[in-house]
């Protein structure tokens, strides 16, 4: 992995987080963990022009044991893959629980730590994402009620009784295969 600049980033979020997915990891070298996420936003938030903050938000229900992790550190990680060559490892790391289990052993990625935070050697794009709000989605929000009942309802898909959490953090370092 090699250190790159914001400006050399050329990617399409739609693609990398909606249809490629990517990890959402937080902890550190004694203790860590990691989930795939398919919902997300990377942009600038907070600043005028070229000025405001390279961002990314992500959001995280309160029962998966990555938000203990995001919400006790200062700093959360996402990398992203060849979605294809570790789908198998992304879908196995979305349904199974590191509380449970050491999930990571069941893949063929491999931890490694960049700046004390957990980071895999087989992502194609890491970003370090220091956190610099927290919220929540709010029933009362949505105007689009539909979604409500979609992903949030008991009887939803999703089984989803619980809010996401919202986690916003400032990009401060890139990461390139």
């Amino acid at each position: 992995m090699k250190e790159v600049k914001i400006k050399d980033i050329k990617l399409n979020p739609f693609e990398i987080i909606g249809n490629g997915w990517m990890l959402i990891s937080a902890g550190n070298n004694k203790s860590f963990n990691m989930m795939t996420a398919s919902w997300g936003h990377l942009g600038a938030l907070w600043g005028h022009g070229l000025n405001g903050k390279p961002t990314a938000e992500v959001f995280v229900r309160p029962s998966r044991y990555t938000d203990k992790f995001i919400k006790s550190n200062d700093y959360f990680v996402l990398s992203f893959f060849n979605h294809e060559q570790h789908k198998k490892d992304l879908l196995y790391l979305g349904s199974h629980s590191g509380k449970n289990e050491n999930k990571l052993s069941k893949t063929k990625l491999h931890v490694i730590f960049k700046d004390g935070l957990p980071c895999f050697k087989e992502a194609n794009l890491t970003l370090i994402c220091k956190k610099i709000y927290k919220g929540k989605i709010k029933k009362e929000g949505f105007i689009d009620k539909s979604i409500i009942k979609e992903f949030y309802s008991s009887n939803s898909l999703y089984n989803a009784a619980s809010w996401h959490n919202v986690y916003v953090g400032e990009v401060v370092k890139i990461y390139n295969a």
